[in-house]
């Protein structure tokens, strides 16, 4: 207050005095509402010495515009504790105990070039760029390997993203073939078993998505071939027709 209430020196930053005189008050909860209180109880402090109303207007001038600080305090503190928070829960991540983001980009990597070096599989990937289908795959394993929200349908997904491969043929048996370079690729980068095992355990469960499009897309052709085969059989009777009209 000696200083607040004579001449601040210029080399003093007062913002970072006060964060800093504050820090652990922050911690402990400190903010914006206690400064009030404080302000309040060095007014009933003064009031009762016959301080003029004057003098006591230009020390709350002088002593107000601290407030932000204190705004600012509990904002930081509470920022970081939220950072603490995610990041300890970013540990329990199996992403995180893979090897976080980088391990991730160098498993995809070595991931599909295993795939299209397949020629059993290598079909599925024509035509398709190889650095958005990283990208796309790169985003769902983090996603699989963290926390998947709530209100993702994983399998809807994971169907949609597939249609259009199950009409090329892709079914369960593909499924098993992704899932054993996706091992290997693990394997090669040293990844510890139970670590892979976790993370088979979070993709095995995915398998279901390729047996029912697989089997979606069967029933599918074969309703497509019986009605192809209606159409030809209704247009060979109605040509037979025409000709017994013309020859009467």
């Amino acid at each position: 207050m000696r200083i607040a209430f004579t001449k601040i020196p210029e080399s003093m930053d007062v913002e970072k005095f006060m964060l800093s005189a504050h820090e652990n008050l922050f911690l402990m909860g400190l903010n914006g509402t206690h400064f009030d209180l404080v302000c309040r109880h060095l007014l009933e402090t003064i009031q009762p010495l016959g301080v003029k109303e004057e003098i006591i207007n230009e020390a709350i001038s002088v002593i107000a515009p601290l407030r932000d600080i204190f705004v600012q305090g509990e904002a930081k503190t509470t920022a970081s504790a939220k950072q603490e928070k995610k990041n300890a829960e970013n540990e329990q991540f199996l992403l995180h105990r893979l090897g976080g983001d980088a391990a991730l980009t160098a498993a995809v990597d070595e991931f599909y070039n295993r795939l299209i070096s397949d020629t059993a599989l290598s079909y599925f990937f024509e035509g398709v760029p190889m650095d958005a289908l990283k990208e796309h795959q790169h985003k769902f394993m983090r996603l699989a390997f963290t926390e998947i929200p709530e209100d993702t349908d994983v399998e809807k997904l994971m169907y949609a993203k597939h249609y259009d491969l199950f009409y090329k043929g892709l079914n369960e048996d593909h499924f098993d073939a992704v899932a054993g370079h996706f091992v290997n690729t693990l394997q090669h980068l040293g990844v510890e078993q139970a670590l892979i095992d976790e993370a088979v355990g979070v993709v095995a469960p995915l398998r279901v998505v390729f047996e029912r499009g697989s089997e979606k897309r069967k029933a599918e052709m074969l309703v497509t071939e019986a009605l192809q085969i209606t159409e030809e059989k209704a247009l060979a009777e109605y040509s037979q027709e025409s000709v017994l009209v013309a020859e009467e």
